[in-house]
């Protein structure tokens, strides 16, 4: 089952540092690529291994634009090869279940690669915001010593979804709503040992916009950050040059990535995590809020009701809003406000969508 393999098997370090030759390779042997404040990232990789400060305890959640099919891995090929050889500071990441699992190869490579797979509603009505995968990373983003405290700070608190009668849940044991009680049957972890680094593309699919806006953040990244335990040490990230490498509009062969590009890196400063002070507070009340009401009305109003929904777009803004401080000291002119919203994205007439993929070609990590 694809969604059991969410813990490193044996081939993940050896996977993942041949991938780090290649990827070294092509960045600064086939493209002339320039890295800026990675120590940003190393000192929190570095202070991870450390038991006792705040980054050994606090998941680390990196995020970043999402700019072309190969973006990861071949950004981590700017890491020293030694963190490569430390499995705890192995990035995991998500991918689309019906591009990276659509068979037993893709499955095991992907699987090695600490890739877990998400469902896209375009492509499954099995996706969304409260699909397994997202309870599975809240349980690995957790200390090992705080997963016990998971079910009282998370959205999930009783059994089986909540369209358990409906005729289009699967069947397969990858698709249902887990407890974090039977989660943690399935993760395990050294109380000495970092939760997980995590890797996301909140916005959820490749947009190359010719000064690159961003598309709108979904909302996962706010799921994690009101519901942990402890909230996440969150480090924006911000690349160019990489929509060269795997173009959209690209010709035969496409599988192929271009060399010969101008790729600049850029890493930002972890948000303090006293940032995230107030909203998950009042992610609290709310929860409270909801848990006074009970049943499946409370639990339906903690997902879909308008101060959850609202607070979760709030939250995705923020985070967005750092990933976009970077993308305007990089020299770019400040995005235009309507592409940080959902609803522009919905409007077929809106002119960003003139950037999107050709739907027929369009392909997502």
């Amino acid at each position: 089952m694809v969604m059991e393999a969410i813990l490193p098997g044996p081939g993940s370090t050896l996977l993942m540092t041949a991938c780090t030759v290649l990827t070294k390779g092509f960045l600064f042997g086939l493209n002339t690529t320039k890295v800026h404040n990675l120590d940003n990232l190393t000192r929190i990789l570095d202070l991870r291994m450390q038991p006792g400060t705040p980054e050994s305890q606090n998941a680390l959640i990196t995020v970043s634009n999402h700019t072309c099919v190969m973006d990861d891995p071949i950004i981590w090929g700017v890491l020293p090869f030694k963190y490569f050889l430390t499995p705890e500071n192995l990035r995991w990441t998500l991918g689309s279940h019906d591009i990276c699992f659509k068979n037993r190869f893709t499955t095991a490579f992907f699987s090695s690669g600490q890739v877990l797979p998400t469902y896209r509603l375009r492509h499954s009505p099995h996706g969304g915001l409260f699909q397994p995968v997202m309870e599975k990373t809240l349980l690995m983003l957790t200390h090992p010593s705080l997963r016990h405290s998971l079910a009282s700070s998370t959205l999930i608190t009783r059994l089986s979804p909540l369209s358990s009668t409906s005729g289009d849940v699967p069947t397969s044991p990858d698709s249902i709503t887990y407890r974090p009680s039977t989660l943690s049957d399935k993760v395990t972890g050294s109380p000495s040992k970092p939760p997980i680094w995590l890797h996301i593309f909140p916005e959820g699919q490749i947009y190359q916009h010719p000064t690159f806006q961003m598309r709108y953040f979904k909302w996962g990244i706010a799921r994690y950050i009101l519901e942990l335990p402890q909230p996440p040490i969150i480090l924006p990230m911000f690349f160019t040059g990489m929509q060269n490498v795997m173009h959209e509009k690209r010709s035969f062969p496409r599988f192929l990535p271009r060399p010969g590009n101008k790729i600049s890196i850029h890493f930002g400063s972890a948000i303090p995590v006293d940032r995230w002070d107030k909203v998950r507070q009042r992610w609290r009340q709310i929860r409270e809020t909801c848990l006074a009401i009970g049943g499946e009305e409370g639990e339906k109003l903690l997902r879909e009701g308008p101060e959850a929904v609202e607070l979760r777009v709030e939250v995705a803004l923020m985070v967005r809003d750092e990933v976009e401080k970077l993308r305007i000291e990089c020299g770019y002119p400040p995005a235009q406000p309507e592409s940080a919203l959902a609803a522009t994205f919905k409007d077929k007439n809106s002119y960003l969508h003139e950037f999107e993929a050709d739907l027929e070609k369009h392909v997502n990590s």
